[in-house]
């Protein structure tokens, strides 16, 4: 099943896209903002295995593609009976910064929120993600053009992998106030 809006596509992750994932997420510059600046270094052979995880997980890992080319990973994880813990990085520089983030955002919103299948297995009421406290970009189309509502901020939460203090904001959405 894939998810589209015009030249945007969520499709979900297989094994052939562990190259690509490796490729991301053992880039620093892709993964700083995780807590990763000098990336995963992970195996190719974990990677396959992180895509397998998520064929059983209660939730699915996406690809997302602009012009039918990878450009990031997009996830969703179910934390309860109505919750889903969303994740999303546009990993690609050149598809950064030109709106694609709130299409792909209120894609999976939607999907989430208004999908017959996942309605009827697990209704999800209410979508939850975080950010690192530094990407001032991402926070505001979170508040001005998504409508989430900052829930806390954790100064000092974490350590990076090179011991740096990470703060984070935490982030909510509600079906009801989404899709009035």
């Amino acid at each position: 099943m894939s998810l589209m809006d015009s030249n945007l596509r969520l499709r979900p992750a297989t094994l052939e896209d562990a190259g690509q994932l490796n490729t991301w997420w053992n880039d620093g510059a892709v993964m700083a903002h995780a807590g990763f600046p000098d990336g995963l270094g992970q195996s190719l052979e974990q990677t396959r295995q992180a895509i397998a995880y998520w064929e059983s997980a209660r939730g699915e890992l996406f690809i997302i593609e602009l012009d039918h080319v990878p450009v990031g990973e997009c996830n969703y994880r179910i934390l309860n009976e109505h919750t889903a813990e969303c994740g999303w990085k546009i990993c690609e520089t050149a598809a950064q910064n030109r709106g694609h983030g709130t299409r792909l955002i209120r894609l999976m919103l939607n999907y989430l929120f208004t999908d017959p299948a996942l309605q009827a297995k697990t209704p999800i009421y209410r979508a939850i993600w975080d950010t690192n406290r530094n990407n001032l970009r991402a926070q505001h189309v979170y508040e001005h053009k998504i409508g989430a509502r900052r829930l806390r901020e954790q100064r000092d939460a974490w350590q990076d992998q090179r011991g740096v203090w990470q703060s984070s904001v935490d982030y909510e959405v509600l079906k009801s106030e989404y899709l009035r």
